[in-house]
Parts: C-alpha cells; structure tokens; sequence
C-alpha cells in the first residue's frame, strides 16, 4: 500500500465529518466554533484507531484495500451512532433537571420484550467489525475476534453510560446502557466471523493467500 493510499484512508475520519459541517455552514463565529473543537474531539481517537489499523492490517490486492476503506467508513459511522460525543450541546446554557440515565443489567430483558426488528440493529452492529478483523488478517483466531468484539461492545455500552450520566442535566439524545446489546452485539461478531470463514472458502481463495485460522 502506498503511502499516499495511508493518508487518504487516515484522512477519511477528518473528511467524514468534516463534510457535512461544511454543508451546514453557519455564520455564527461562536457555533462553528464550538463545531470545530467537537470534530477535533470525535477525530482524534478515530483516527488514532486507523493509524493503528493500518499497521496492523494485511493489505495486499485491491479486495482488500477496498475492504479496509469499507472498514473505516463504518468505523466512522458506528461512532457517530454510538459514541459520538456532542459537545455543543454539553456547552449549551439550558439545563434540565437532572434524569436517571437507561440502565438495564439485567440479561435477556430487553431481547426477551422486543420484536425481532427491534433487535436487528444491536445484532448486526459489530458483525462488519469481526468480519473484517479477519479479513484484513488484523486477528485471524475466532476466539480472540469475538472475545475483542465484546470487549468493543462493553467498551461501547460504558461510553454511552458516561455521557449519559455526565450529560442527564443538558438537552442530551438519550443513549441507554443494555447488557442485552453486548449479548447481541457479541452474537453479531460471531456471525460476523462465519461470513468470513464462508466467503474465503467458497469465494476469496482465489484472491487472497490461504490464512491459517487457529481454533
């Protein structure tokens, strides 16, 4: 991979969220400037993560590169999703009385009272993660690739209780706390895994090196 192929990838963080402040252009010097202290926020652990990924990663035809360019897409959206750090709004003087943030430890609750559409997006979250930790040859055991997706999905669920306990007095978008989803987001990384093992058995071999997968 070239080196001005890693500084677009490295750069596809900065782009991903610098473009749409950039189509809501406001005039307002004190907003945008809040606005740009919040991209710096939300791009720097981003982009450490891809630094760190490219070195990690395999990358040797063009299916790959195409996966990991997939890969830091996704990165950046399942950020914005999940653990997106709103700084505006933390800024902001309007505050509300203080909330109790959603909190659920208890398993099976919430999957148990869902409809199954309902648990679709928890279930498939991570699944593109482990499927292309593997496919990059970033971890090629099973194990260690669910094990790292729960880890990812608790990290994620922690994340979400901070800002929702430090940001329950402020006008913030409730994100709720769920040992369900770590349930489900660890069972979307197993799939993940099998959509891996599939594709480069019956698709990929003819495209990538054979990769020994420990058991």
């Amino acid at each position: 991979m070239s080196k001005n192929v890693k500084c677009f990838i490295i750069l596809i963080p900065t782009f991903y969220f610098l473009i749409p402040l950039i189509l809501k252009f406001n005039y307002d010097s004190s907003f945008l400037r809040i606005k740009f202290i919040e991209l710096y926020i939300n791009c720097i652990p981003i982009t450490v993560c891809v630094i760190l990924l490219i070195k990690k990663a395999i990358v040797n035809n063009f299916y790959k590169l195409v996966v990991l360019t997939a890969f830091i897409v996704y990165l950046c959206s399942l950020h914005q999703v999940a653990t997106f750090i709103p700084v505006w709004r933390y800024l902001e003087d309007r505050v509300i009385s203080s909330t109790t943030p959603l909190l659920n430890l208890v398993p099976f609750k919430t999957i148990l009272e869902s409809e199954i559409t309902q648990l679709m997006g928890p279930l498939l979250m991570l699944t593109p993660l482990a499927f292309a930790l593997m496919s990059l040859s970033i971890l090629k055991s099973k194990k260690k690739t669910i094990m790292v997706t729960m880890l990812i999905s608790i990290g994620i669920e922690l994340i979400q209780f901070i800002e929702n306990s430090t940001g329950s007095a402020f006008l913030l978008y409730a994100r709720s706390t769920n040992i369900d989803d770590v349930i489900l987001n660890t069972l979307g990384g197993v799939i993940g895994v099998y959509i891996y093992l599939f594709f480069h058995q019956f698709i990929g071999k003819g495209q990538s090196e054979k990769l020994k997968i420990s058991i």
